[in-house]
């Protein structure tokens, strides 16, 4: 009779501790020329002067400073009457 000498394999279940290899966050479909073009265009686009950035702030405090004087306007008035109510 011949002994069956199969060794039993153990089974090792490695536990994922989330390390990554290699990093996929360049991966985004793009050439590296493409990127470089893409670098310039946004280096362009943000150069911007002193005054320009200053009227952009204005003309942003022009258009939603009523809006903003709106809400604050409309908070305290409900706080009024909630302290009026509850007094």
């Amino acid at each position: 009779m011949k002994k069956n000498n199969k060794k039993k394999t153990k089974i090792v279940y490695l536990e994922d501790k989330g390390e990554t290899i290699y990093s996929m966050a360049p991966l985004d479909g793009k050439t590296p020329k493409e990127r470089e073009e893409e670098e310039k265009k946004r280096k362009v686009l943000s150069e911007v002067t002193g005054r320009e950035r200053l009227a952009m702030i204005c003309a942003a405090f022009q258009v939603y400073g009523p809006l903003l004087l709106m809400f604050v306007g409309a908070f305290t008035l409900v706080a009024i009457g909630l302290f009026l109510f509850l007094r």
